[in-house]
């Protein structure tokens, strides 16, 4: 049987080369899309077109960033692009911002958009196009018809246009505060016309209702109607009632302007513009010279009280001539023009207006300044210079730079101040300052008489004034080394009404003036400070460290001052010596005067540096104080229940009051009446010490010196100390018991009694005494007494002319006494004693002694006082012991 021939086996190949072309075909269609996409990217480039960030979200093609360049000129940008469908096609804009780039001398008609467009929608969210406010845009097209609706907040206009027989129509509203916040009132646009290629035609009016000014009741209204026939159009303003505008003028009703052009410029131009105000009138007057309008003459004349000028001016080949002349403004300002300033009546062009500004005796001038404008912008350019005197001030400034709606831009505007003894040079930039929100930053360096001054002023406004800060720092020049002064304040205001914060501050860095160490010091505003340039209101409170010296120490001090025009007050403390200060202060002439109050108890704080220690006591000044090229000083100080210790010379109970004079190098003190101390212990106790004094701290003049001493008086009519000359000191009835208890011994070798006075030319040292030619004798009987003693005894049976001797003096009633005293300034004292009398138990036998004694006084009181001191300090001890163990010793 013969079997069926088995079928040949598929080969795999040919589906393996499908596969493959099939592979091929879309790499090379990937390809070719490829190379039309970086071909329409390189084309659009080509056209000035750039794109970035190209994308698809949501089911919709973006591009982040895109600009349209007509050469080096960017015509127009954008953001935000967004396709979302394509039937009918709809497309978002964030923003787009156009600008024109048409260099041409001559500006041609705006071409109508294309036919045969698909149907789309096109929204913006922001349309910037020069010289106007951006704008929400909706654009509709459809069979050729356009709509569009623009808005500016509550500004709306409407615009229909058909693309096959060119008709157009608008209308819209405007409130009169878009165009200015100061405006009030609303209004209405209506226009209408024909728009083909090279063929433009439009009628419009707009029509002003209840437009007013802010803070002005008064209302009118206005209309303006103008024309276009392709590149020449036609305006046409009338006022049918007085139209309110700003500071309380008004701008009378009547046809106001007529003017005539093409699209490069102004062709003819005639209006009677009559507006009157508080400060007068101004009239604008311009008539034609031939049909053509292309030439004529006109005058502008400001009338009234402050307010004068007649300017000529003329127009011709579309420029306008303003003649050289001058104006006077309210406030007194003048302003000049040398040369006649022209003007082309295009759209864009530029001229030169050089001007000076007079203000009181400040000129403000331009020599170089130019103006240009166009495409709805202006810019200025040149510099200015300012000079003369202002409030006593003498100004010099000058800046160059630009000025357009933007602000300005250009160098720091420079400004010289001075006032001898001030000086000061400002320095503040323009580029950083926004003129719809100004911020000023200047910094100012100088100095006022010696002292250096460097700061800066920050200053924005706010409403009708101004805010800021200040910050400056300083260095007196009294200060041989450190003293920075730092302030540091905000502030605000306005002219003749400012304020310093509360926190503002002046503070002093530590530093050295004389060898003086002066602590920080610092004023800190405590409530707002306010003035009004020449007084100032607030309070302040005040925190010093103190100063140290080689000799003396001033501790901390702290209070507050209160500042009331031109009077200021003080309160002030010093905690550590329990001390209080008034200050009053108020203007004088240049400078200052017032009065200062001190209360205080005198403490041994008080005594480092005075070479006396000041143990207790009360100080109460009142003292008047002025400053006018240099300080001086005068008052009273009173003294009450002092008590001080002079190197061992202990003195208490002192009172009186004192004079005081000070200026610069010069001090006087001088008492008012007697100074008094009770007790004055300078080994021997001088009691009711009464004296007065005159002191310039060099030279000490005392006079009617009073004192009891040793039972009897002391006095001198007048002593200086230094002196170079010996001056007469009265005794009387010193009691010569007190003199001789001076021993200091309970069984005398000697006892006297009796009274001497006489005369002790001193020499007041600056170091010591001396004593020349003193003379002292008895005033009345005195009497000499040598008792019985073992030593008395001893002397006796030495030697029998010792006893004889003895015997004679045992018992003396002396009727003569005389003793020369000399004392050098070391302390040495020279004694001559004569004594003549009887003794009334040898029959009165007349008995005749001369007697020398040599002693240093000074190691003599010295060593009394030594004594004196520790006896006091025993006696002390024993009461305190007897104190805290009141029961009696029964040990011997």
């Amino acid at each position: 049987m013969t079997q069926p021939p088995t079928p040949p086996t598929t080969s795999p190949a040919p589906r393996h080369r499908w596969r493959r072309w099939l592979l091929l075909a879309l790499l090379v269609l990937l390809a070719l899309l490829l190379a039309a996409a970086a071909g329409a990217r390189w084309w659009l480039q080509q056209q000035g077109l750039q794109l970035q960030g190209p994308g698809w979200r949501d089911g919709g093609a973006t591009i982040a960033q895109w600009q349209w360049r007509q050469q080096d000129c960017v015509a127009a940008q954008g953001s935000g692009l967004r396709i979302e469908r394509w039937q009918p096609l709809t497309i978002s804009l964030q923003q787009l911002k156009l600008q024109s780039c048409s260099k041409a001398s001559r500006r041609e008609l705006p071409a109508p958009p294309p036919s045969g467009l698909p149907p789309f929608t096109l929204s913006i969210a922001s349309l910037q196009v020069p010289a106007l406010p951006a704008l929400t845009v909706a654009v509709t097209q459809q069979n050729e018809r356009w709509q569009a609706q623009l808005q500016q907040g509550a500004a709306k206009l409407a615009i229909d246009y058909r693309r096959d027989n060119g008709q157009w129509q608008a209308q819209g509203t405007l409130a009169a505060a878009r165009l200015s916040p100061q405006l009030l009132g609303q209004w209405q646009l209506q226009a209408s016309g024909r728009w083909l290629p090279g063929q433009l035609q439009a009628r419009v009016q707009a029509d002003g209702r209840q437009l007013g000014y802010q803070g002005d009741a008064r209302r009118g209204d206005a209309h303006l109607q103008a024309t276009l026939h392709n590149r020449q159009w036609q305006l046409d303003a009338t006022l049918p009632h007085a139209l309110p505008l700003a500071a309380g003028w008004l701008l009378q009703p009547r046809r106001a302007l007529q003017a005539s052009g093409d699209l490069d410029g102004v062709h003819s131009l005639q209006a009677d513009l009559l507006a009157s105000g508080p400060q007068g009138k101004l009239q604008l007057q311009l008539t034609p010279q031939d049909h053509s309008l292309q030439r004529g003459s006109g005058l502008l004349q400001l009338e009234g009280k402050d307010l004068h000028a007649r300017i000529p001016l003329q127009w011709a080949s579309r420029q306008l001539t303003l003649a050289a002349g001058q104006a006077r403004l309210p406030q007194g300002v003048r302003l000049s023009w040398p040369q006649a300033w022209q003007l082309p009546l295009t759209t864009s062009g530029s001229s030169r207006l050089p001007f000076r500004l007079d203000y009181q005796q400040l000129q403000l001038s331009s020599h170089d300044g130019t103006l240009r404008w166009g495409d709805g912008r202006w810019q200025w350019q040149g510099a200015l210079a300012l000079a003369g005197r202002h409030a006593g001030l003498q100004l010099a400034g000058q800046w160059r730079g630009q000025l357009d709606a933007q602000g300005a831009r250009g160098v720091p505007l420079q400004l010289k101040v001075s006032k001898p003894p001030l000086a000061l040079v400002i320095s503040l930039p323009v580029n950083a300052i926004d003129p719809r929100q100004p911020v000023l930053n200047a910094s100012f360096a100088g100095h006022y008489q010696d002292w250096p001054l460097k700061g800066s002023v920050v200053a924005r406004q706010q409403g009708a004034g101004w805010q800021g800060s200040l910050a400056a720092s300083s260095r007196p020049p009294f200060y041989s080394k450190g003293g920075a002064l730092q302030l540091a304040a905000n502030w605000r205001g306005s002219a003749g009404n400012w304020q310093l914060d509360s926190g503002s501050k002046l503070s002093a860095a530590e530093g050295i003036v004389d060898s003086v160490l002066l602590k920080p010091l610092s004023l800190q505003a405590t409530s707002a400070l306010l003035s009004d340039g020449s007084r100032a209101h607030g309070q302040l409170a005040l925190t010093a460290g103190g100063a140290v010296a080689s000799r003396w120490t001033l501790p901390p001090v702290n209070g507050t001052l209160q500042l009331a025009g031109e009077r200021a007050s003080g309160q002030l403390q010093l905690p550590a010596w329990r001390s209080k200060l008034q200050l009053t202060a108020r203007r004088h002439g240049e400078g200052a005067a017032g009065s200062l109050q001190l209360d205080t108890p005198l403490s041994a704080a008080m005594s480092r540096g005075l070479g006396v220690t000041l143990q207790q006591g009360q100080l109460a000044s009142k003292l008047q104080w002025q400053w006018q090229k240099q300080w001086q000083l005068n008052g009273d100080v009173r003294l009450s229940d002092v008590a001080l210790d002079w190197g061992g010379i202990l003195a208490n109970g002192g009172r009186g009051r004192l004079t005081l004079a000070a200026r610069p190098g010069q001090l006087q003190l001088q008492s008012d009446g007697p100074l008094q101390l009770a007790q004055l212990d300078v080994g021997t106790l001088l009691q009711e010490v009464s004296l007065t004094l005159r002191s310039d701290l060099k030279d000490w003049q005392l006079g009617a010196v009073h004192a009891k001493v040793l039972g009897g008086n002391l006095q001198a009519d007048s002593l200086r100390w230094p002196s170079s000359a010996f001056q007469p000191v009265t005794v009387q009835q010193l009691d010569l018991a007190a003199v001789a208890a001076l021993q200091n011994d309970p069984q005398p070798t000697v006892q006297l009694t009796g009274r001497v006075g006489g005369t002790l030319p001193l020499q007041l040292l600056p170091a010591g005494i001396a004593l020349q030619d003193g003379l002292l004798r008895n005033e009345g009987e005195l009497t000499l007494r040598v008792p019985t003693s073992a030593g008395v005894t001893a002397m006796a049976q030495s030697n029998r002319a010792v006893q004889l001797a003895l015997d004679m003096l045992s018992e003396l009633d002396v009727n003569d006494f005389q003793a020369r005293l000399a004392m050098s300034r070391n302390g040495l004292l020279d004694a001559k004693v004569t004594l003549k009398g009887v003794n009334p138990r040898q029959n009165r036998q007349p008995v005749v002694l001369n007697y020398s004694h040599s002693e240093n006084v000074l190691e003599l009181l010295r060593s009394l006082r030594i004594g004196d001191e520790i006896s006091r300090r025993v006696l002390s001890r024993k009461q305190s012991a007897a104190t805290r163990n009141p029961t009696p010793e029964t040990s011997p």
